[in-house]
């Protein structure tokens, strides 16, 4: 029985602490992102050449953990030949020798923030070929990229520092236009390591966020009581559980998250009993811990709760801590809000079409 009460309560401690870290977690929405870039016409190069160069890319800014595919921000290279020869072998190769300077910017801008150069070489039975081994053997690990992306970074949070009222401005517009998701996408791309913007960033995204629910509230409401009807409950109150009482519809959502509430309550305080005929404890926790303090048959849990710890006392001397699962506070509520909203501007971020870069001004940084 010893043995029993200490996994319950070590799930339980588990339980807390990966719900805790789950909150947080680095992701394209909360780091510095840069995409890799290559210009579709640099000379010489065929498509084939710049997907292989822009892989090399992508090694380069996933290892620095930077790497990404939504940002304005861009790694792109300029590629200059030294030396390009026929081999006097048999068959021939082609040999090509060659520099390239990466940079880093802002794509939309044209502001150029760090640069790199290395050297390579590469041969192959076609041109084609010489390039493409040029370009995987380019050294990811070159330990002269690390100052070269810190600067870009430096750059990046300057940005973000400087431009951050724009931000913020810019995204309001667009959603006093009811653009909501361009505008949450908008704002979950500064990254947390600005800290004074990304805050008012993440307070602005929640405060559109419930603008759009409240906006979306009554489509919400039909298909939580939808989803009712197929006694399909959490999918329910996923439609409307970040309704707060602030919002303009909450009268209703209320009625229904309560609706809610007791139905699982019912439920688990059902399974709750059939475990605890059989004297199985730990599926009783287990189904104990699913009633909200605050519903409606939450008097009847706790008549079985005193009827359990009972119990546990006389077979192990020992007490069973045991408390009615708690509504969400407000600091957990901003959290999942910001969680949402993230996961809006994200979404809305991958169903947009191609970015177009200032090709003409990236050109330039020579």
């Amino acid at each position: 029985m010893k043995k029993i009460v200490f996994i319950f309560c070590f799930a339980l401690f588990c339980i807390k602490i990966d719900a805790q870290n789950n909150y947080g977690k680095s992701d394209d929405a909360a780091r510095i992102v840069i995409a890799s870039f290559v210009p579709e016409q640099i000379e010489g190069l065929s498509d084939i050449s710049i997907q292989s160069l822009t892989n090399k890319l992508d090694q380069i800014t996933t290892g620095a953990g930077i790497g990404g595919s939504l940002s304005r921000f861009i790694i792109t290279p300029s590629v200059n030949i030294l030396g390009k020869e026929i081999t006097p072998t048999a068959p021939p190769m082609t040999a090509i020798s060659m520099s390239i300077t990466f940079y880093i910017g802002d794509g939309y801008e044209g502001t150029k923030f760090s640069s790199f150069t290395i050297n390579t070489k590469g041969v192959g039975n076609t041109e084609t070929k010489a390039y493409i081994s040029a370009f995987k053997n380019i050294k990811v690990n070159d330990p002269g990229y690390s100052s070269f992306i810190e600067t870009g970074k430096k750059k990046i949070i300057e940005y973000y520092n400087s431009k951050c009222d724009f931000i913020l401005k810019n995204a309001s517009a667009m959603a006093d236009r009811k653009e909501y998701d361009n505008a949450i996408y908008t704002l979950t791309e500064v990254p947390e390591v600005c800290k004074e913007c990304y805050d008012k960033s993440m307070d602005l995204s929640v405060r559109i966020y419930r603008e759009k629910l409240d906006n979306e509230c009554q489509v919400n409401l039909t298909k939580a009581n939808a989803s009712i009807a197929k006694d399909q409950w959490d999918e329910a109150a996923d439609y409307i559980s970040l309704y707060t009482p602030d919002m303009k519809c909450y009268g209703e959502v209320k009625k229904l998250l309560n609706k809610i509430t007791d139905h699982r309550c019912e439920v688990a305080l059902g399974k709750a009993r059939g475990s605890w005929a059989s004297k199985d404890i730990e599926t009783t926790s287990q189904y104990l811990s699913e009633i909200p303090g605050d519903s409606k048959c939450s008097a009847e849990a706790q008549k079985l709760i005193v009827e359990v710890k009972a119990w546990a006392k006389e077979k192990d001397a020992r007490e069973w801590n045991f408390e009615l699962k708690k509504q969400k506070d407000d600091v957990e509520i901003r959290k999942l809000a910001i969680s949402a909203a993230r996961d809006i501007g994200v979404a809305y971020g991958k169903n947009q079409p191609r970015r177009v870069y200032n090709t003409a001004v990236i050109r330039t940084w020579r």
